[in-house]
């Protein structure tokens, strides 16, 4: 039993900090920040609890990072701040080196979006050994959709549909579960069932029945296998993208909490994902056998890796349309992934017509971003939705359009 003297120090338990308590806005009670100081870059102070330095603090966290052992080799690469995408007439993104904080937000996609306008440089050698992107633009958020987004937005809508009916999206193999669905995504295509069949009448009782469902996933003990940790990732990732599109503003407002949620999944899904290298020699065949043999563990890779990446687009796209226009990439997380685009590999549903792609179909690794050799070299029927997503959104919509114009198809 604890002594009176330990019960008097214990810090409070389930109090908002000041600055949500003074806003009157839910606390979602995370230290050493809640997500609602964190995202307006402010000290969070709980009460009966010292504020942590947050320059000690992250020196800290950065050795601490370097220094684990257990820590992917991934994690150390830094954030590269010349995306070599060959794409013609992209402005240089604007970038600043600091010291990442605690509040410094994950990367994605759209945080090496080029500005649409020259940006202001701004350089300051706090820490040159760590590199943050940033990109904003002063174009109206709508136009940066329509030109942009769009595409995206319109797969990102459908994925609960597709998960139902065809057991798949586009970062998630449709043979991916066939051998038993862990319960976190049993659960979550439940939600999308009801989803599909909400009205007016019911869709305050299905957004409660997905909060309850968060709830207990964030209750649950954590993934202890690979396939659990992705199906958390991926689980998360479709009640996010149900209350983001849902149409209803109490809908949007409770996906906001779960946002570092979602990201502390995909953290944890990097330990099961190895990144192909950049450039494999295509050129040579391999013994049917032995791609036959690999084939479901590369789904499990390439559903990860997918995941992983389209993880911190939808963060993105969801700080983006609320506004935040200053998206940063702390070097472990976005771009620096490595994942095929090859439509005849993602779609083949068996061994053998896996192995029969891999052996005669040009695939394509892209690492950083880089599209450039698939801009060159592939064709339009190589480019599979998750690619032409991505595509639409560095490229633009136009120009990507424009590109398979180019080649006899279209977007």
């Amino acid at each position: 039993m604890n002594s009176a003297a330990e019960r008097t120090n214990a810090p409070p338990r389930r109090k908002s900090c000041e600055a949500c308590k003074i806003a009157k806005r839910r606390c979602d009670l995370a230290w050493p920040a809640c997500f609602r100081c964190a995202r307006r870059n402010q000290i969070c102070v709980y009460p009966g609890r010292q504020p942590p330095s947050m320059d000690m603090e992250a020196v800290s966290l950065a050795v601490n990072l370097l220094e684990d052992p257990l820590y992917p080799a991934f994690a150390e690469t830094q954030c590269v701040t010349d995306i070599n995408t060959h794409f013609p007439d992209v402005v240089q993104l604007s970038c600043a080196l600091e010291l990442p904080s605690p509040e410094t937000e994950v990367a994605n996609l759209l945080a090496q979006l080029p500005p649409l306008q020259p940006p202001m440089m701004s350089l300051t050698h706090d820490n040159p050994s760590t590199t943050v992107i940033k990109s904003r633009s002063s174009l109206p958020i709508s136009t940066i959709i329509t030109e942009r987004l769009q595409f995206g937005m319109d797969v990102l809508k459908q994925a609960p549909k597709m998960m139902v009916l065809e057991s798949q999206t586009p970062w998630c193999h449709r043979q991916l579960y066939k051998d038993g669905m862990p319960r976190s995504m049993q659960d979550a295509l439940a939600c999308c069932a009801l989803y599909m069949a909400r009205n007016d009448i019911n869709a305050p009782v299905i957004l409660s029945s997905f909060i309850t469902r968060i709830d207990d996933l964030r209750a649950s003990p954590p993934p202890s296998t690979p396939l659990e940790a992705l199906a958390h990732t991926q689980s998360l990732i479709l009640y996010q993208i149900m209350c983001m599109f849902d149409g209803d503003i109490h809908a949007r407002l409770s996906a906001e909490p779960f946002i570092p949620m979602l990201e502390t999944s995909a953290f944890n899904l990097l330990n099961h994902i190895y990144f192909p290298a950049a450039e494999p020699d295509t050129a040579l065949t391999a013994p049917m056998d032995a791609v036959m043999q690999s084939w479901k563990e590369w789904v499990y890779q390439e559903s990860a890796r997918r995941t992983a990446l389209f993880t911190f687009y939808l963060v993105q796209v969801y700080r983006f349309v609320t506004g935040e226009n200053n998206l940063s990439c702390d070097g472990r997380l976005g771009l620096n992934h490595s994942w095929y685009l090859s439509a005849p590999l993602w779609n083949a549903q068996t061994s053998f017509d896996f192995a029969v792609a891999w052996n005669e179909h040009q695939h394509f690794v892209i690492c950083n971003a880089d599209f450039g050799h698939v801009l060159e070299c592939a064709r339009p029927s190589d480019v599979d939705v998750f690619g032409r997503m991505l595509l639409s959104t560095l490229l633009g919509i136009d120009q990507a359009k424009a590109w398979f114009y180019s080649r006899g198809a279209d977007l």
